[in-house]
């Protein structure tokens, strides 16, 4: 048996392969008369059978038959170009749809309050945020890794703790990140300086790219962003609390209170051009009327030589 092994021509294996085949379409081709002629035997006699032509069509009807029932359907093939196409597009569809609702603009919350009005909102992580008169706050209606918040006036928040996702307040002068804490941020557009007291926890100030300062409970951080000078002091008032409603000042300047005067009451204030810097600290009472305000900022600004005159029944000079 090894002997014949090692003899054995592999040369002749196509010679042998193709040999083999055409004896088996020989064998098909005979077994397919033989099928012909059992069923041309099966078949009764006839005298319409009797002449050649006509047995010459039957058995090409019979062929036919036969190959019908043995070759693929047509329809069959004629799917394959649509599984193509199929198979191209129901990964696509299956893609887009899981993208389409990462690909839309998310969802914006926005609030806002008017003159003299104080707004408290809920936001999506359960934080709590006081609006302030004539301010704004946007956010998205679900947080990401990090809870970006939009303030244009001034707020307090309260931040619900989650050390896996950042609270960032952004305004446009500074941006305050938190964990879990409560602060106030003041950062009207129209002043030159905006304000961060912190009541409890930890907060870090950045302007744009760069630190500013990290701040303690009753720390309190001025950016000027004209001159980008930092200020740094402690604050014990009470305006650092959520239901606070005194306007209170720390040597703050006059056009501040005089735009802090505006968005409590609807009036104007007219600051004449050369006048004096000053720097005034104290807490006045909202509920008191605008003719009682300005009575009272008189007498602070007496020492200054200034002095603050109702032009009309909403418009004030400080002259």
């Amino acid at each position: 048996m090894f002997m014949k092994s090692r003899n054995f021509n592999f040369n002749r294996l196509p010679q042998r392969l193709i040999q083999y085949r055409r004896r088996r379409q020989m064998l098909r081709q005979r077994q397919r008369e033989h099928w012909l002629d059992a069923l041309a035997a099966a078949t009764p006699d006839d005298d319409e059978f009797t002449d050649r032509e006509q047995e010459a069509e039957r058995r090409a009807r019979i062929l036919g038959g036969i190959r019908a029932r043995t070759q693929p359907s047509a329809r069959v093939l004629a799917l394959w170009p649509a599984l193509r196409i199929a198979a191209v597009l129901v990964p696509l569809l299956l893609a887009g749809a899981l993208l389409w609702p990462r690909l839309q603009p998310p969802q914006l919350l926005h609030y806002a309050t008017g003159v003299g009005e104080h707004r408290e909102v809920v936001l999506p992580d359960s934080s709590h945020v006081w609006l302030r008169p004539r301010s704004e706050l946007t956010c998205a209606a679900r947080f990401g890794a990090v809870r970006n918040v939009q303030l244009r006036g001034e707020a307090f928040f309260d931040i619900t703790k989650d050390p896996d996702h950042p609270f960032v307040v952004h305004t446009a002068k500074v941006n305050v990140k938190v964990l879990g804490t409560s602060f106030l941020v003041k950062a009207y557009p129209p002043l030159a300086s905006a304000t961060v007291l912190v009541r409890t926890g930890r907060v870090q100030v950045a302007h744009q790219q760069r630190q500013l300062a990290v701040l303690l409970p009753h720390d309190q951080l001025v950016y000027n962003d004209k001159n980008q000078q930092v200020t740094l002091t402690k604050n014990e008032f009470s305006s650092a609390s959520p239901t606070s409603r005194h306007l209170t000042f720390e040597q703050a300047s006059l056009p501040e209170i005089l735009l802090e005067l505006e968005n409590y009451y609807p009036v104007h204030f007219q600051l004449r051009r050369g006048a004096p810097a000053v720097a005034l600290t104290g807490t006045l009472d909202p509920s008191l009327s605008a003719d009682q305000i300005t009575d009272v900022l008189n007498v602070l600004l007496q020492r200054h030589h200034l002095r603050i005159v109702k032009h009309s029944a909403a418009t004030y000079w400080v002259e």
